[in-house]
């Protein structure tokens, strides 16, 4: 057993280091020794409630949970999930990988070595005492020993105890949770669930590695009285071809890309989006609405908005009323008009790029409609030399171009 000073336990329960040293005078924290002029006081000693408050306050203990494999992208999302809720996180990961938390401040982190069973229970005991929940995220080395893993960390746990396995689909041999819910509900009362990934294994993916994060969090907090059950979920994963090309997608799953990536748009981020209006175009219809709002909501997260409308000039009239590009118009977004006649007399190849019109973001990613009345609605491409292409398209379009509120207004 080891030992802590005052201090040490100051930043550990949250209060003053003379109030502790107080304390320990009064005999209060039990194991407390005085050595010459500081206090050592045993390192799982529990905090001793307040005298001056009403006990009620000190009956619901600090919730904690373990994350394992906290170094996975999924763990890197459910940190603040999981700090909002009031949990104190600790973080556990493989022993001489490096670690990249994003929201590294305020946690515990610890190495393990996984290839020793003995070195295993010696990290596990050197946690904190109690966890009222953990969240098991799968890996090469921790799939061996899954079981044991698990066991030993619900060791530390109570029968308001969650514990929720992480898994890839192609890796689940045995549903562990369905095993080991019984065994759990009846000695511990602790519930176990999963939730497993039906992602590929190898190829040039991007994942939403931020939903399977929220689908963990509700795992822990909300689902108090399921154990033994899982979900699975593809994450929302894209995939790209040899080429740098997505398939095509139908309408409902292009819209779901485009949600994606806005999502992640921000303040250093750039898009720039080229739009031929056609007369059956920007409809009112919920996932026309919903990507409109994403804009918004994009632009005034301060991410950099161009957007280039081409049409003909004999249409300004049409168009002047027109909600969406009045939306457009009225937020922080920079609205250009292109004549379409003029283009197409100057300098015709422009057209032929734009297509049925763009949303570039930055200088890699190109999100693309497909005509009307395909049966696919658009795909993306991280073609270097398609996006490249359509980038300097965008600066040659601009060169045309004019304030759309002007043209409109006139």
């Amino acid at each position: 057993m080891g030992y802590l000073t005052a201090k040490q336990f100051s930043d550990k329960w949250g209060i003053s280091e003379r109030r502790i040293i107080k304390l320990c005078m009064e005999n209060r924290i039990n194991g407390a020794v005085k050595n010459g002029r500081q206090w050592n006081i045993p390192e799982d000693t529990l905090k001793p409630y307040d005298k001056r408050t009403k006990i009620s306050k000190y009956v619901k203990t600090k919730k904690s949970v373990v994350i394992l494999n906290i170094n996975n992208e999924v763990g890197n999302y459910l940190i603040p999930l999981l700090k909002k809720e009031g949990y104190t996180i600790t973080g556990i990961y493989e022993e001489n990988q490096v670690i990249n938390i994003k929201n590294e401040a305020d946690l515990q982190l610890l190495q393990m070595d996984f290839t020793s069973t003995d070195k295993i229970v010696q990290t596990i005991k050197n946690t904190e005492k109690y966890y009222d929940s953990m969240v098991f995220i799968e890996s090469e080395k921790t799939g061996k020993n899954s079981e044991f893993l698990i066991r030993e960390f619900a060791k530390k746990m109570n029968c308001t105890s969650s514990i929720v396995l992480v898994n890839n689909v192609s890796d689940v041999k045995t549903k562990l949770e369905q095993k080991l819910a019984k065994e759990f509900k009846e000695e511990i009362g602790l519930r176990i669930n999963a939730v497993n990934l039906d992602i590929p294994t190898k190829g040039n993916l991007l994942i939403d590695y931020q939903e399977v994060a929220i689908d963990v969090a509700d795992m822990v907090i909300k689902y108090k009285n399921t154990t033994g059950n899982s979900i699975t979920t593809n994450a929302g994963y894209i995939q790209f071809n040899k080429d740098g090309k997505t398939k095509a997608f139908c309408a409902g799953e292009f819209y779901k890309v485009l949600d994606f990536y806005f999502k992640s748009l921000n303040k250093d981020s750039y898009l720039w989006c080229a739009s031929t209006m056609m007369e059956d175009e920007w409809t009112e219809e919920p996932a026309e609405m919903n990507f409109r709002v994403a804009n918004l909501d994009a632009a005034n997260r301060g991410a950099k908005i161009d957007r280039i409308f081409i049409f003909s000039k004999t249409k300004i009239k049409e168009f002047r009323n027109n909600k969406t590009l009045k939306i457009y118009m009225q937020s922080n977004i920079n609205t250009l008009f292109v004549d379409y006649d003029e283009i197409m007399k100057k300098n015709p190849k422009l057209i032929e790029i734009v297509g049925n019109g763009w949303d570039g973001i930055d200088n890699n990613t190109l999100i693309l409609d497909l005509p009307a009345g395909n049966k696919e609605r658009g795909y993306v491409s991280i073609n270097r030399k398609e996006v490249e292409e359509a980038y300097n398209c965008f600066q040659e379009l601009k060169k045309y171009s004019k304030d759309l509120k002007k043209v409109l207004k006139n």
